[in-house]
């Protein structure tokens, strides 16, 4: 019956740790993270070492939750990469101005580089 209760109480804390990973993903702070993924490890090779024959239900519930949780990691990762791209677009753009000609062609006048005199 303990060792039951015990058991029962490990699947609880390795889904607890999920759901604690997914609300760390989505509101942050990230630093975080990793102290909860190495806890969640540390809870599923715990029960790795004591059981052999886990319940279809705690299978189930756990790979819902990683799976879960894998995918809002990749489309936080895929943010930051759009985000990334708009700051390199932007930062290309940045020091250009687009104009037109008496005749109407598009022109793009380039800003001077600028530096700084540096006098003794």
């Amino acid at each position: 019956m303990i060792a039951r209760i015990l058991t029962s109480a490990r699947y609880a804390r390795v889904l607890r740790l999920l759901d604690l990973e997914r609300r760390l993903i989505l509101n942050g702070p990230l630093t975080g993270l990793k102290a909860i993924v190495e806890q969640r490890e540390a809870a599923v090779a715990e029960i790795l070492e004591s059981e052999t024959d886990l319940p279809e239900a705690f299978l189930t519930a756990l790979k819902a939750r990683a799976e879960r949780n894998s995918r809002l990691i990749l489309a936080s990762l895929a943010g930051v990469r759009s985000g990334i791209a708009r700051i390199d677009e932007i930062a290309r753009e940045c020091g250009e101005l687009r104009t037109y000609t008496a005749a109407g062609a598009p022109v793009a006048v380039r800003s001077p580089e600028t530096t700084r005199d540096h006098r003794a």
